[in-house]
């Protein structure tokens, strides 16, 4: 055997060599698709390969590819990578690809998705993984020319909006707009709001509004008094006859709502007596100050409506 043929077996065999490793490292690339014919354009194409690796090598997540238009009618719309751990030395991994076609062949075309090139790592080394590439046959939307006889094939034109039926709909809807406008009267009606508030049967109501704006300034001792009337009247309304100091455990026991503000009520009916009997209203007002005879006032309103 000459030099050449001897340093020839020396290559080979170094070429093996090193490619023993490679093969070892990567098991195999089994490719999944679905059938290769009958698509249209925009239809979607998923893709599954199973990769087997020898671990101790893992697939690099950097060398996976993004999603990305490939090209002007081929675009990569996800990519999902499930680890399935090792099994008996050999890690398994599964790659789904899902493309989309926006491509408008004439006639039936023969197309080919590229292949994927990934990276198995070990530390520093590294494995090349290959993802096959794979075509697929795709199909016209219409035939240029007809041959069939007869008239050629048209679009049919879109489909009219069907109208939906929205009589009882409507007619709910105008019920529950009837009965909320009816709790809402009738908790104005309670309350006493707005013009609501006017009648007779509110005149704690009456005596609030009579006083809360001339006491809120600065008061002299007429308005004063006369804050202390309205109160009286309004007393007098609800009991149906005059009521005094001594009648408050009677008025009490009619009408227990007022019990709550039994404290203020007391304290009211001594400023009073102190203003009109005492002749003295500059010490009825410091015993009872009218920005707090405006807040007894509105307590009376809201006994009187129903509220705390």
């Amino acid at each position: 055997m000459g030099l050449r043929a001897r340093m020839g077996l020396l290559f080979l065999a170094a070429a093996m060599l090193t490619s023993c490793p490679a093969l070892a490292q990567l098991r195999s690339v089994d490719l999944y698709a679905p059938r290769p014919f009958g698509y249209v354009i925009g239809d979607a194409l998923a893709l599954t390969a199973e990769i087997a690796l020898d671990a101790p090598y893992v697939l690099d997540p950097a060398s996976l590819p993004s999603p990305r238009p490939l090209d002007y009618w081929l675009d990569l719309r996800d990519v999902r990578l499930k680890d399935h751990g090792i099994e008996d030395g050999v890690r398994r991994y599964t790659l789904d690809l899902v493309y989309q076609t926006f491509y408008a062949p004439l006639e039936p075309r023969r197309l080919a998705i590229p292949g994927v090139v990934l990276s198995a790592i070990d530390g520093e080394r590294r494995v090349t993984v290959n993802v096959p590439a794979w075509s697929f046959l795709m199909s016209p939307l219409r035939e240029i020319i007809s041959t069939a006889p007869g008239q050629a094939m048209a679009l049919r034109p879109d489909i009219a909006p069907q109208p939906l039926p929205t009589a009882a709909t409507l007619r709910r809807l105008m019920a529950a707009l009837a009965l909320a406008l009816a709790a809402f009267l009738a908790l104005a009606w309670q309350k006493g709001w707005g013009p609501l508030g006017r009648r007779r049967s509110r005149p704690f109501a009456r005596a609030a509004r009579a006083i809360s704006a001339p006491l809120t300034s600065a008061p002299d001792a007429p308005s004063y008094r006369g804050a202390l009337l309205a109160l009286h009247r309004a007393f007098d309304a609800t009991a149906g006859r005059g009521v005094f100091a001594e009648d408050l455990p009677a008025f009490f026991e009619a009408h227990p709502a007022f019990r709550a503000a039994e404290a203020e009520v007391r304290r009211l009916f001594a400023a009073s007596r102190r203003a009109f009997f005492g002749d003295d209203p500059q010490g009825a007002q410091r015993e009872l100050p009218p920005l707090e005879l405006v807040a007894i006032s509105r307590r009376l309103r809201a006994v009187e409506r129903g509220g705390p």
